[in-house]
């Protein structure tokens, strides 16, 4: 009879799962594009909306990527503001912000807004826009 301790079992399954681990992050990561990283959404059609009034909208990055990631948000304009400014997203990690558009002084008619992500992960370095498009009613319409 052969002296086994208890976690040899174990062992092997906890480098099997490793594996599994690393294979499913690897296609995760493929997914996210060259760089790993989703943003959900990146374009914003609000269609008609009114002039004086504020309107947020929720925006997730997602990294599956097996690095850790630097973003800063860089809203395009004054107008445009959002609740986060600079974070670090862990491998498979993922972070919700809001991005507030505030209307008052538009004129009516279409109008565009734009929020750079910027993204650095060691001596990398690229951007992401998420972009708003709407079209403000004038005042009273």
């Amino acid at each position: 009879m052969r002296f086994r301790l208890p976690g040899q079992r174990w062992m092997a399954l906890v480098l099997m799962w490793i594996g599994v681990l690393w294979l499913l992050q690897s296609e995760l990561a493929s997914l996210g594009g060259e760089y790993g990283i989703r943003v959900f959404p990146q374009r914003v059609d609000w269609g008609s909306i009114e002039a004086g009034r504020r309107y947020t909208q929720a925006v997730t990055i997602l990294n599956l990527s097996g690095r850790s990631v630097e973003v800063v948000v860089e809203p395009s304009c004054g107008c445009t503001v959002s609740d986060l400014s600079r974070a670090r997203l862990l491998p498979l990690g993922w972070y919700r912000f809001r991005v507030e558009v505030d209307t008052s002084g538009m004129g009516s008619g279409v109008h565009g807004r734009v929020v750079r992500l910027r993204f650095v992960a060691g001596d990398r370095v690229w951007h992401e826009d998420v972009l708003f498009r709407f079209s403000v009613n004038a005042e009273g319409q």
